[in-house]
This record gives C-alpha cells, structure tokens and sequence, in this order.
C-alpha cells in the first residue's frame, strides 16, 4: 500500500470517529464529548495536510 492510502484510511477512520462524536453530543445530551471533537478535528487537519504535501510531491515528481 502505499502512503497516501494509508493516509486516506486514517483520515476516513478520522472523520467517522469525528461524526460519531458530534452525534453522541447532539443526541445525547450531556455526554461532554466535545474535547474528543476538537481532537479528532485536529488530526484530520493534520492528515489533510500531510496528504496534500504527499500528492503534491508526487505532481512536482512527475514533472
């Protein structure tokens, strides 16, 4: 496999861990999962970002 797949599945993880999270605060109320909503939103940050860097080396690579 190769890196920016790897990184694409951990930003898909990411995200669903993220909607959960949001879900479990819209629905249950009370529930104080707003730390793992901020988390979770900084690592997909952090992995859309190394994504980005990744692919960009590979355009200026394959120039």
């Amino acid at each position: 496999m190769s890196k920016k797949t790897v990184i694409l599945i951990a930003y898909v993880l990411t995200l669903l861990f993220f909607l959960r999270s949001v879900t479990l605060v819209i629905f249950a109320d009370g529930t104080g999962g707003y730390g793992m909503i901020i988390v979770s939103a900084l690592v997909m940050t952090f992995l859309l970002r190394w994504y980005l860097k990744e692919r960009q080396k590979d355009v200026k690579k394959d120039t």
